[in-house]
């Protein structure tokens, strides 16, 4: 699945180059503002990071660590359950919810779970029918009803169906809503109620969502439907049809919610798990050069030049080795001369003793020996202070620049600064 999201961000990209047309290693602040708006960055969002970064030249390593930091409460942790696994589909209307439950159904019946689907959408003509189809396309069993009848009835069925069928996924559609309907609000709380009613803990799961081509306009719906039951986690939908990916960053900061997937086509198949890492890579390529670029080039020539020179290196290799050869055939026969006119001499010595004359050995033992005295390794007091200096648990290493210099960050908070080892002491530094 890698490469899925950054191919998804064609669009933004796009938008990003009619303002940044070039690569360059570092932006300045209000190169980078402009940049973040034009990716649909919320404003508010835009001026903390700016606000916030004390360098007047903005690197990638500077500006990933503030994006990333807006993601922090990106991942999910799933619950314990009994199974089934229910999950509760929300969003307005036209989001894309029914097209996001036919690919994470697809997802699991791919791991070999058994879903089954719950048509609770009956409040939008052909809803019902719309999920049908894709059922019978997946070849996956559904519960459903008539428009107009009680969804939460229908939400009821499908659980018990589940438990009583050995089903691992209940995976419920419910009624496109905007938090301005208020009846509709309050069937989507009946839903909930049930469902707990039939399979106690259930919904395991509560998931929104969020058309990306609507941008910063949807975080108004996702609070809303946060206030009134809960949501657990995110799915936005058309990221490979919009401009606005940088819209991401403001309803993850504002919302602290994990984004769970994001639709990267029409297809079952196209649904991506979420990775904070690739997404924001995928931006910041866009925008700086690749430093490691020519040495990477060097590194290819050099190693081609290597390749050419072999056949010559092993010729001389041989050379060397024949030569070798040869002076250790000289030297051996004068050696084995010498241990034998000393053992002649030790024998017709009759004045010395066997013990001296194992001391005359180990003597000359020891007059062979070499004694290296291995350097002692001085402490270092910068390393033995870091630790103490970094016992604030917010606090992460972003990158080492040296043993007394390293950039660190603020977690849960586009903040990032430089400490420094300096006269003795850990301290902030610019």
């Amino acid at each position: 699945m890698f490469g899925f999201i950054k191919k998804s961000l064609t669009k933004t990209i796009e938008a990003i180059k009619t303002v940044a047309p070039k690569k360059k290693i570092t932006f300045t602040k209000d190169e980078l503002e402009e940049i973040l708006l034009e990716a649909d960055v919320e404003y508010d969002l835009v001026e903390l990071i700016i606000d916030q970064t004390y360098q007047d030249k903005i690197t990638r390593e500077i500006l990933r660590s503030k994006l990333l930091a807006t993601l922090a409460h990106t991942t999910y942790k799933e619950p314990e359950y009994t199974a089934p696994f229910v999950e509760l589909i929300v969003g307005v209307n036209g989001a894309g919810k029914t097209t996001t439950i036919s690919k994470l159904a697809q997802r699991y019946k791919n791991d070999g779970k058994k879903v089954i689907l719950g048509a609770g959408d009956t409040f939008r003509a052909a809803a019902i029918e719309q999920l049908t189809l894709w059922s019978q396309k997946l070849d996956i069993p559904i519960v459903s009803s008539k428009q107009g009848h009680d969804s939460s009835a229908v939400a009821y069925d499908t659980i018990d169906s589940a438990k009583s069928k050995g089903f691992d996924h209940v995976i419920i559609d419910t009624a496109g809503r905007l938090h301005t309907q208020t009846n509709l609000a309050n069937e989507l709380k009946k839903i909930n109620r049930i469902c707990d009613k039939s399979h106690e803990g259930s919904p395991h799961r509560t998931l929104l969502i969020i058309d990306g081509t609507q941008g910063n306009s949807a975080i108004a719906q996702a609070k809303a439907f946060n206030e009134m039951i809960g949501i657990d986690g995110i799915i936005i939908t058309k990221l490979d049809g919009t401009a606005k990916g940088g819209s991401i960053f403001s309803i993850a900061y504002a919302l602290e919610l994990p984004i769970l997937y994001v639709g990267t086509g029409e297809q079952p198949e196209d649904l991506t798990p979420f990775d904070k890492y690739e997404f924001v890579d995928g931006l910041l390529d866009a925008l700086f050069v690749d430093e490691d670029a020519d040495e990477k080039v060097k590194i290819v020539e050099e190693t081609k030049e290597i390749e050419k020179e072999k056949p010559t290196i092993k010729e001389t290799t041989v050379e060397i080795i024949e030569e070798e050869v040869e002076e250790k055939v000289i030297t051996t026969e004068p050696k084995e001369l010498k241990e034998t006119e000393t053992t002649k001499i030790i024998d017709t010595q009759d004045d010395i003793s066997d013990d001296k004359e194992i001391e005359v050995v180990e003597d000359a033992i020891v007059e062979e020996e070499v004694v290296v005295e291995e350097p002692i390794a001085e402490p270092n007091l910068a390393e033995e202070l870091l630790p103490q200096y970094l016992k604030d648990e917010r606090l992460g290493i972003v990158k080492r620049e040296s043993d007394t210099k390293i950039l660190i960050n603020y977690l849960n908070t586009p903040v990032d600064t430089y400490i420094e080892f300096i006269d003795g002491k850990w301290g902030y530094s610019k």
